[in-house]
């Protein structure tokens, strides 16, 4: 649905890998560090990238899916600040 998404949320932060398994839209996966701050994205990821796993190099908390487009709507972009409310 536009204008929602899906947050993981890791007990501590480090290196999480995302893949498109079973996915038939694209995403946008965020990154977002324990701060708050989105330290990666990945933009407009396919289900045909399946098998590549996407993984971020700076340590993150939080990953945040979204429809394909949705960050650069919302002007989301490395170095963002998030509100997360868990």
């Amino acid at each position: 649905e536009e204008g929602k998404g899906m947050l993981f949320v890791f007990d501590t932060p480090g290196r999480y890998g995302f893949w498109m398994k079973d996915m038939s839209f694209s995403l946008d996966i965020l990154w977002i560090n324990e701060d708050g701050i989105v330290v990666e994205i990945e933009r407009a990821v396919t289900p045909q990238s399946y098998p590549k796993t996407y993984i971020n190099a700076s340590p993150a908390k939080y990953v945040l899916e979204v429809n394909a487009g949705e960050a650069e709507k919302r002007g989301l972009f490395i170095g963002s600040k998030v509100k997360i409310i868990e």
